[in-house]
């Protein structure tokens, strides 16, 4: 695929239903999505694509380039006016169904003068003239033609002092309200301002980490985060947290550990900050937690083997668009929630991924022909019981939450393991919802998922939408109601939750159910 003929989720080609016949549709065009989008703070974040922009012609692409301070370079160097707002753009082509829900984040090389000069590149965006303030409201301007949300802001180590609030004041004027602040601000300086001059901006800041987690020699655990700690410290002061940078091929685990030890620390302190768990939007969605989106579906512009040192692997991430877009829908139901907020259980039991990486697969060089391991929560919880798991052999990983306004989630991971990467162990799965009203996201494939409620549903009809399309439909005749339980086989999740799988697309199942 090419950058001039790809077109992102136009026609979609449904899937083809299970032997019993397609469903039936539930109302007249009944679509449980609002159309209003989230107000979340998601974000797509250009800086995996500007890594992947360099070497398209060459005939040979030593993977060492693309490492350390000469990867970042050339990817500092690939931002530019026509990368993004050109005809074949990134602003143009990607996303076009949930722009709306999402801030375009330029991260490194949009500024000129330093990391935080907020002095649009005159070089690079041309077009835009003027002052400060007018070059960055023209460009702002123009990301929202392209129907995005709004432009957002990479910056790091802000200067301090007075000139941190003319910077703030700056982007204000500009329209623009989200700032991703990569390292720096140790003292929040920036937080006070935002706070004393009662600006809009939303502010996100991180605890740098390596690519993985803890000792990756023996079990790669990110270790248990006390509030008084300083990852605790930043997230007590800031808007969003983000888990900040991982692998490509481990980073489901070292994501879910980070996650589960900052919301453990966080529990019963009332802290108002988002975690963004960056590019694992199920885990998003299923958690709570908000998204920077890196994954792009440019591939193949390279010479052989085509190396991506964001997304290599057999996940394929960069042909799992789809996923992203129904996470955000999701999220149009179900936002997403403070730390601070209710309660989080997190399994005893621990789950161990593994990869032996090579060159070309980690900008962490001293991984390349190492075994890495990084473990995590077999399962964990947000407001409601932990689900129950049944193997006779390897698990999933587990998430489920239940939202403030009812809705419940679960979602079911891949697996990771030297020599075979992202597959799914069989897992019949129970979760017990209560008297959550609903709706009830699904993400990801379960041999079978039991959803136990409080009282029967003897009468009950259940409705089901691919949360990629904009139509639901009535199964109640595909599903099995037993009592106070309904079941859903891996056959119904994937017929329900990838009907409206765009062709080519290798996500995983992504579905809303509603009762009547």
């Amino acid at each position: 695929m090419n950058r001039r003929s790809f077109v992102v989720a136009g026609a979609t080609t449904a899937l083809a239903s299970c032997l019993d016949g397609l469903p039936a549709v539930a109302s007249a065009r009944e679509n449980l999505v609002p159309d209003s989008p989230c107000t979340a703070p998601n974000y797509w974040c250009t800086w995996a694509v500007q890594n992947y922009m360099y070497g398209h012609h060459l005939k040979h692409l030593p993977p060492e380039v693309l490492e350390g301070e000469s990867g970042s370079r050339l990817a500092h160097d690939a931002m530019s006016e026509q990368a993004v707002l050109g005809n074949d753009g990134w602003a143009v082509q990607f996303f076009p169904r949930i722009r709306k829900d999402l801030y375009l984040m330029l991260d490194d090389g949009w500024e000129s003068g330093g990391t935080a000069s907020f002095e649009l590149d005159a070089r690079k965006f041309p077009s835009f003239s003027g002052g400060p303030e007018e070059r960055l409201a023209a460009l702002n301007g123009a990301i929202r033609k392209t129907e995005w949300r709004a432009a957002a802001l990479w910056c790091r180590n802000t200067p301090g002092g007075h000139r941190d609030e003319q910077l703030e004041t700056l982007s204000e004027a500009a329209g623009v309200d989200y700032w991703k602040i990569d390292i720096g601000d140790p003292a929040f300086h920036l937080i006070d301002l935002r706070r004393r001059n009662g600006t809009r901006l939303v502010l996100e800041h991180v605890h740098g980490e390596a690519p993985v987690n803890g000792d990756w020699r023996r079990d790669g655990r990110f270790g248990v985060q006390p509030w008084n700690s300083r990852r605790q410290q930043i997230l007590a002061r800031t808007d969003v947290y983000r888990t900040y940078d991982v692998t490509s091929i481990l980073s489901l685990p070292t994501t879910l550990d980070r996650l589960a030890e900052m919301l453990k620390g966080a529990q019963g302190h009332n802290g108002r900050a988002l975690l963004n768990v960056e590019d694992e939007v199920y885990v998003a969605a299923a958690m709570g937690c908000t998204m920077g989106v890196l994954r792009h579906p440019l591939h193949g512009l390279r010479p052989a083997p085509d190396t991506d040192l964001f997304f290599n692997g057999s996940r394929q991430a960069k042909r799992r668009m789809d996923e992203v877009v129904r996470a955000v829908r999701w999220q149009r139901i179900a936002a997403p929630y403070p730390v601070g907020t209710g309660t989080i259980q997190v399994s005893d039991e621990v789950l161990a991924d593994s990869w032996t990486f090579e060159r070309g697969q980690t900008w962490q060089n001293d991984l390349a022909g190492q075994t890495a391991y990084q473990g995590a929560p077999a399962c964990m919880s947000r407001e409601i019981a932990l689900p129950r798991v049944t193997s006779s052999g390897e698990k999933p990983f587990i998430v489920a939450s239940r939202f403030p306004n009812g809705a419940v989630a679960i979602g079911a991971q891949e697996r990771t393991r030297t020599g075979r990467a992202w597959y799914m162990p069989p897992a019949e799965v129970e979760l017990h919802v209560g008297d959550a009203p609903g709706p009830y996201g699904i993400f990801g494939s379960f041999t079978m998922l039991t959803l136990v409620f409080d009282r029967p549903l003897q009468g009950r009809r259940v409705i089901a939408q691919d949360l990629a399309s904009e139509e639901a439909i009535d199964v109640t005749n595909r599903v099995r109601i037993d009592g106070r339980s309904l079941q859903l086989t891996e056959a119904n999740l994937r017929s329900f939750g990838l009907r409206a799988a765009t062709q080519g697309d290798l996500s995983s199942p992504g579905l809303v159910l509603a009762l009547r």
